[in-house]
């Protein structure tokens, strides 16, 4: 635009030292008045795009007050305005990340609240109802009476398992969880918590055999943890274990990774939702009155012990058994 008025206050200035009537010197005024007139209209009509743009953004972001943050704003342009646009956005996206993980805080909060106080009533329901039998002597005789301490008992048990199971999961998903790591035998520590079950799996007709040809793989691991991932799994496959068969612990490696299978053959696998295991109070066995009490916990507890070890907890099916693969680094 300033190139077009340089152009036209040339042609008049060379114009005007060669015609000398007054005719012509009119009519180089006019073009000269036509042009000026022509850029001040076209800056007008630019400055006023550009403030209609700027009156954009500051109205968008008004919207705030009401909003938990804004939509996107259109960058147009390659000017300040295009810059105040662009860094507007990345501040709303910040705030929209963080609006939308305080919303899934919230959320998970209220989950763990109602699941929490329907495992905590039924344990306690059983409590108070026993424990005021015995205070209004119902029963009929010591042996009855025996029976119901030792209910009332077993369910405080169950009420402490819970409750110890809630504080370790809030404990590890906070931000200031510290491992406690060192150079440990993960072959060794396998051996011995799958022995000390052999057991347990015996009183339900379920076989379990262990496959480990490896006298020493290290790890960098806190044994306390992976001990409690390695005990969940088992536990688990002991509850949900098919009577008359068999539980398989493989464990297999390479250079980099120490490879750990657990196998068994679980009733009902195909209403098994794989996707589903890992989450908060998730049971293999859907129900939540069902005979195998468990807080629906322990593998969500187990994958966050894993993943805070830089590993791999997965879980999948092969044919009628549950398969658990876990996967850490070999040092």
């Amino acid at each position: 635009m300033v190139s077009c008025f340089k152009f036209y206050s040339i042609i008049l200035y060379k114009n005007a030292m060669s015609w000398d009537n007054e005719y012509n010197i009119l009519f180089l005024s006019f073009i000269f008045i036509v042009t000026i007139s022509s850029f001040i209209l076209i800056f007008l009509l630019l400055v006023n795009r550009r403030l209609k743009y700027f009156k954009y953004i500051i109205n968008s972001v008004k919207k705030i007050d009401s909003l938990k943050y804004l939509s996107q704003l259109e960058e147009k342009g390659n000017d300040e305005f295009t810059e105040l646009a662009q860094n507007i956005n990345i501040m709303n996206k910040r705030l929209q990340d963080t609006f939308m993980k305080e919303k899934e805080i919230e959320d998970s909060k209220y989950e763990l609240i109602t699941s929490v106080s329907h495992d905590l009533k039924t344990p306690l329901t059983s409590i108070i109802g026993y424990s005021d039998l015995l205070n209004k002597h119902g029963y009929e005789d010591e042996l009855t009476r025996d029976e119901y301490i030792s209910i009332v008992y077993n369910k405080s048990l169950r009420l402490k398992d819970l409750v110890n199971e809630l504080f370790e999961y809030t404990k590890l998903t906070g931000n200031d969880v510290k491992l406690d790591l060192k150079r440990f035998n993960v072959s060794a520590l396998i051996n011995q918590i799958a022995g000390e079950s052999i057991i347990d799996f015996n009183e339900k007709d379920v076989e379990l055999v262990l496959i480990n040809p490896y006298k020493e793989l290290y790890s960098n691991i806190d044994v306390k943890l992976i001990s409690r991932v390695f005990e969940n799994i088992i536990k688990n496959a002991e509850k949900y274990s098919i009577s008359h068969s068999t539980f398989k612990i493989i464990v297999e490696s390479s250079e980099e990774y120490i490879e750990i299978h657990f196998m068994n053959k679980c009733k009902d696998i195909e209403e098994i939702e794989i996707n589903k295991v890992f989450e908060k109070f998730y049971r293999l066995d859907s129900a939540r009155s069902s005979e195998k009490e468990g807080s629906g916990l322990g593998l969500t507890i187990s994958k966050k012990i894993i993943e805070l070890h830089h590993g791999i907890l997965e879980a999948g099916k092969q044919g009628d058994n549950l398969v658990f693969n876990i996967r850490l680094d070999r040092i």
